[in-house]
């Protein structure tokens, strides 16, 4: 099974370019408030996709580091740790680099690491961060993968500034080498840390099938090997569950993970607060997405949810499990309840008539009374259905509209595209970024795309298309209260991408694809700030 990172795809013979002048179609300049100034201290970023350097596959890879950027368009400074399926290259220095930064927020950013560079395409939703695809194909190395990047605080670049409970969500791969492993796993759960120690710790495991929970300890301590590098970039290691990782710290509320031996795991984990303590406080509607592999490939679910106390109504849910669409329109028999062992964990529950031989189970931990972090436990009788994690977020601002739904936005997939010719087999990934404005529920923007089958990204993408709003979910109905989103990309020729979008809020969505059955991506439209 292919793993498919949701951090949120066209075939790539749709984007072959014709000669400059001959057909092809460019955006118009860009508009808008950002400048290179907007880009102007420490941030760290991931990205998780593929990486190709010869042969006849691609390689999963994870990256994890920080750059600084100073302002006026140079990088001076960085670090990263390099995961590829299983193979780290650790504390790799960033010498130097550059980028761009149009009126839109797009634009370019370069790592310099030595003799060789890696590119990225970036699209900013604030002087603080935005999102970012791995756009990299020079002849020594093709690489792409979907990401971002959080501006960091200097100041808590120390083990003590990791302190208090924390929630994590880490996936990727195993360590199993035996094939056809490394296989997918979710990894997630929470711990809390005091001067170095990882205590009263509790974790779910989802490791190509094969469920375990179990409470853990561990530390968190400066790399004895690379001691410079936790004051200068927030870069230390830890253990966590018996398993070895580098960590990059945000701030004292948020630490980025890369796992360093047995597999490929790599994720965030956020400061918990203000959480429930029983199922009687919890009232609100959420949006849950999921991303990650099942029998058939690659497999997405977004979906929502009200929950008044124990009562949980107008279940939705939408599939694109390996290219096939499946749509939910009321779920039934849900429930939800909370972990009292564990401050923050709970499960989510119900019957999907289109699979009532395996009703759906989540486990989350909330890292707030509106944010968290979900893991897929649903089974059949031949076990797991899938391996899949994600985000779930409580909504609010409904009703949603045109009046609400306005200005502009940053928009980004990921996940695969079924081929069945060229040099690789059936799934590959494909990574898009676009900056979109968005009046009268109308998409213009640009884009670009890196479909790994192709070799090469394809920039500055014609992107338009439009919201249809159908409600907010809570309707009886369940059916018509599902909204939808079409991506046209054009070119040198175009291409139209369906979607089932649900909104957290008017400044953030969480789709999949519910046509086009040739790919399996998700994504998020997130507003710029």
């Amino acid at each position: 099974m292919k793993r498919l990172f949701l951090t949120l795809a066209v075939a790539g013979a749709l984007w072959t370019v014709a000669c400059s002048g001959n057909g092809i179609v460019n955006p118009p300049p860009p508009v808008g408030k950002y400048t290179k100034a907007s880009l102007n201290g420490q941030y760290a970023f991931v990205t998780n996709g593929e990486s190709f350097t010869g042969g006849l596959s691609a390689t999963p890879l994870a990256r994890t580091g920080s750059f600084t950027a100073d302002g006026v368009g140079n990088i001076t400074t960085g670090v990263e740790d390099v995961n590829a399926a299983g193979t780290v290259s650790p504390a790799l220095q960033i010498t130097g680099g550059s980028y761009t930064v149009n009126a839109d927020g797009r634009g370019t950013l370069t790592l310099q690491l030595g003799q060789n560079s890696i590119d990225f395409g970036i699209t900013l939703t604030s002087t603080s961060d935005g999102l970012m695809i791995d756009e990299t194909s020079n002849s020594s190395q093709s690489s792409t993968g979907s990401g971002n990047f959080i501006k960091q605080t200097p100041g808590s670049f120390q083990v003590s500034g990791i302190a208090g409970p924390y929630v994590f969500d880490f996936s990727g791969l195993d360590g199993n080498q035996t094939l056809p492993c490394p296989c997918p796993e979710s990894f997630i759960g929470e711990f809390t840390a005091n001067n170095g120690a990882v205590s009263a710790g509790f974790f779910d495991d989802n490791d190509n099938g094969n469920f375990n929970g179990a409470s853990f300890a561990g530390t968190i301590a400066q790399d004895p090997l690379q001691a410079a590098t936790l004051s200068s970039f927030g870069r230390g290691v830890a253990l966590v569950a018996g398993q070895n990782y580098v960590f990059y710290i945000v701030d004292s509320t948020r630490v980025r993970f890369i796992s360093t031996n047995g597999g490929m795991l790599s994720g965030d984990a956020v400061a918990q607060s203000n959480i429930p303590t029983s199922v009687g406080s919890i009232n609100s509607s959420f949006v849950f997405i999921v991303a990650g592999s099942s029998i058939n490939g690659g497999i997405t679910r977004v979906g929502r949810f009200t929950a008044n106390g124990a009562t949980v109504t107008n279940v939705l849910e939408d599939t694109n499990d390996g290219g096939h669409f499946i749509k939910t329109d009321s779920g039934t028999n849900a429930s939800i309840t909370l972990d009292a062992a564990n401050p923050g964990r709970g499960t989510f529950t119900f019957t999907d008539p289109n699979f009532l031989n395996a009703p759906g189970k989540y486990v989350f931990y909330l890292s707030s009374a509106t944010q968290g972090v979900i893991q897929e436990q649903t089974t059949n009788n031949s076990g797991a259905v899938d391996v899949a994690d994600g985000t779930i977020a409580a909504q609010s601002g409904s009703p949603f509209s045109s009046s609400n739904i306005t200005g502009t936005y940053a928009l980004n997939w990921s996940g695969l595209s079924l081929q069945n010719g060229g040099s690789f087999n059936v799934q590959d990934e494909e990574d898009l970024l676009s900056q979109v404005n968005v009046t009268s529920l109308n998409l213009k923007g640009a884009a670009d795309i890196f479909q790994f089958q192709s070799g090469v990204p394809v920039f500055d993408l014609v992107t338009s298309g439009s919201i249809s709003i159908a409600g907010d979910g809570t309707s009886s109905t369940g059916a018509s209260s599902r909204n939808t989103m079409s991506v046209t990309l054009t070119k040198s020729n175009s291409t139209t991408v369906n979607f089932v979008v649900y909104f957290v809020n008017p400044q953030l969505a969480f789709f999949t694809n519910n046509q086009n059955m040739n790919r399996i991506v998700a994504g998020v439209l997130k507003t710029q700030q």
